[in-house]
């Protein structure tokens, strides 16, 4: 029953989101999503996983210390940093205007789009860091 909770939570988080404004918004041509709130929170979910990897990486002395890793990071923190604060202001009850609801939906597909260069980034990151086959 805790899953619930958050689940719900996290559903009317972006129920609000998605059709607070005139009408819902669409849905990404690419995305398997059948409603804009889904998708948000799909975005939101997906953000967390690379941000909890990342940490993980870094404790592990396993981020390269270079500027296209740092840049790209970067670039995902800057993309997603209104969907971060709308999900805050929600946490905290705070109410947000129309104008402010409409930025997030604007910015949401950056910032997929830079998650997921992060992530290819990782990928990278993992193939070169791994043991050579045959090889402890």
């Amino acid at each position: 029953m805790p899953m619930v909770l958050p689940r719900l939570k996290f559903l009317t988080l972006f129920t609000i989101l998605g059709c607070g404004l005139s009408g819902c918004a669409s849905v990404p041509a690419n995305s398997q999503h059948d409603s804009f709130a889904d998708y948000a929170e799909s975005v939101f979910r997906h953000q967390n996983a690379v941000l909890s990897r990342l940490m993980m990486l870094n404790e592990a002395d396993q981020l390269p210390d270079n500027d296209i890793f740092e840049n790209t990071e970067q670039a995902m923190h800057d993309a997603c940093h209104l969907l971060n604060e709308y999900a805050e202001r929600e946490s905290d009850g705070e109410h947000m205007g129309l104008r402010f609801k409409a930025k997030v939906q604007a910015s949401i597909e950056g910032c997929d789009a830079s998650i997921q260069k992060m992530e290819a980034l990782m990928a990278g990151l993992d193939q070169y860091q791994a043991p050579p086959h045959g090889h402890p």
